[in-house]
This record gives C-alpha cells, sequence and structure tokens, in this order.
C-alpha cells in the first residue's frame, strides 16, 4: 500500500500534495482554536479571520484580485460555506452538524467525474469512501443524533456547506488559471460578507488581548495560508486524490481537540478515527 501511494504521489505535482497536507492541517486546527474562542460570536470571528487573510491586498493591490467570474465563485464558495456552517452550529448540535460537514471529502472524491471527463472513479475511491462513512457513522451513533425537527433546518445548512464545499474546490479548478495571491481579494469580500452578517444577527463583543491572539492565528492559518495553498494544490493536483487526503481532516482535527484543548475522547471516537484513517490511505492508494 505505501509503495502504491508513493508512486501516485510521485505521478501527481510533489508540490501539490504537499500544499493540500499543510492546508486540511490547518483547517484541523481551526475546530480546537474555535473552542477556546467561547463567546465570541462566529461571524465576527469569520470577519477578522478573512480581513487578516486578505493582508495581501494592501501590497498588491488591484492584483490581488481575480477575474469578475473567479470573484463570484470564489465569493459564493468561501463565504457560502462558511455562512452555511456557522448557521447549522447556531440552530443545531454543533458536533452532530460538524460531523455533516466533514461529508465534503467523500463528495469531493464522488463528484470529480461530473467536473472532468477524465476522473474517472475506480474501486479505490468507492471502498475509500465507505470505510469514511462508517467512521463517520460511528461517530454519529457515539453522539446520539437526533433528528427532530427543531434541528432540521440547521442540519439541511451543514448539508450544504458539506455540498458547498467540493463544488467551489471542483468549480476552481476550471477556472481560467489565475495567480495564487487573487485569494486574497476574495478573502476581502468575504469579510466585509461576514462583517454585515455579524452585524445584523450578532451581539458586540469586545475580544480580550489572548482572544485577539487567537483571531489573528485564524486569520494567518486557517483563513489565510490555508486557502492559497489549498488553490495552488487544486491548479495543480487531482481533485480525487486531495479529497481523499482530505479525509484526515476530521481525524486531525478530532486530535488537536484531544490534546491541544483538552477534550475527552472514547474508544468509539478513535475507532472511527481509524476508518476514516485507513479510507483516506485507501481512497489515495487505490485509486488508480
Amino acid at each position: 500500500m505505501a509503495l502504491r501511494i508513493a508512486t501516485i504521489i510521485q505521478m501527481q505535482h510533489p508540490i501539490s500534495i504537499f500544499c493540500a497536507f499543510i492546508a486540511i492541517l490547518l483547517w484541523a486546527s481551526l475546530a480546537m482554536t474555535s473552542s477556546l474562542l467561547k463567546g465570541i460570536p462566529p461571524f465576527f470571528q469569520l470577519a477578522i479571520a478573512f480581513s487578516v487573510g486578505a493582508l495581501p491586498v494592501l501590497l498588491k493591490g488591484r492584483k490581488a484580485f481575480p477575474s469578475q467570474r473567479t470573484l463570484i465563485l470564489g465569493v459564493a464558495g468561501l463565504f457560502g460555506y462558511h455562512f452555511f456552517l456557522f448557521t447549522a452550529f447556531r440552530l443545531a448540535p454543533p458536533v452532530e452538524a460538524n460531523l455533516i460537514n466533514y461529508l465534503w471529502p467523500m463528495l469531493m472524491v464522488m463528484l470529480a467525474p461530473l467536473f472532468f471527463r477524465e476522473s474517472s472513479l475506480k474501486m479505490g475511491h468507492f471502498i475509500g469512501a465507505a470505510l469514511a462513512l462508517v467512521g463517520v457513522a460511528i461517530l454519529v451513533t457515539q453522539q446520539e443524533v437526533s433528528l427532530t425537527a427543531e434541528n432540521l433546518l440547521g442540519y439541511g445548512c451543514a448539508l450544504g456547506a458539506a455540498f458547498t464545499w467540493p463544488i467551489y474546490s471542483l468549480l476552481k479548478r476550471k477556472t481560467p488559471d489565475e495567480a495564487v495571491i487573487t485569494t486574497a481579494g476574495i478573502c476581502l469580500i468575504a469579510s466585509l460578507l461576514c462583517a454585515v452578517t455579524h452585524y445584523v444577527l450578532e451581539e458586540r463583543v469586545a475580544p480580550t488581548s489572548e482572544q485577539w491572539y487567537l483571531l489573528l492565528w485564524l486569520g494567518l492559518g486557517p483563513f489565510g495560508a490555508a486557502f492559497y495553498l489549498w488553490d495552488f494544490s487544486l491548479k495543480k493536483g487531482d481533485p480525487r486524490i486531495i479529497g481523499a487526503l482530505s479525509y484526515l481532516t476530521p481525524v486531525l482535527s478530532t486530535v488537536l481537540l484531544v490534546f491541544g484543548a483538552g477534550l475527552d475522547a472514547t474508544s468509539a471516537t478513535w475507532t472511527a478515527m481509524l476508518f476514516m484513517s485507513v479510507g483516506s490511505l485507501v481512497g489515495a492508494g487505490l485509486s488508480r
């Protein structure tokens, strides 16, 4: 298996695989960081984080903005995904909503053939997706998901997030090749939309100095470098391989929550993480 994975990675642009993995690792830190920002409204977090991610605009000016078509797609993807996700957190139990959201790596792999004729699915993709779903099912069973009418809209928003991110990522690969720095312009518009959403829906807060440092990290890492690295990886790599590697996101996120934020993990949690990890390796290693 290890030799098979190494062979496939060599067939890809090696830097694209590395960039995708670093982006996944940065996104995995999002849940841990957000857990340390309790009391800070989510769209306030997003507004600050996106604005930090947009800082290259100060250096590049107009060059930091993509074409109109790419700008619309980028804003719809970045803002739309986080709007769905954080609205789901408001309307449904966050753990359950986040589990539904983590269907996006599987959806990215399975939807790729609809966008690229050359991206046909192989047995490894189906096996990897099935193993990842088993992992999600174990977590869902552990959390005793309650599909009540009150939570239905929240779960729907979480599912919307799960579809928005892979569709955005696959469409982004099909757009004209533009400089990665143009992600900054997209982040700037997204930050303005998040600021308006915060003003309309949420109460105003005054973060502490420690919370400002955490917000700065969100902007530099999960909402800054991660978006630029993801954009580069999509331009150079195979979306099926990148999607399979993304199965590691909930695994790494849980590890960071356990060891970074002191969250308790049960045997069911570790079992689910094992299925997701193996699903990622199988999806990446048996996909050709």
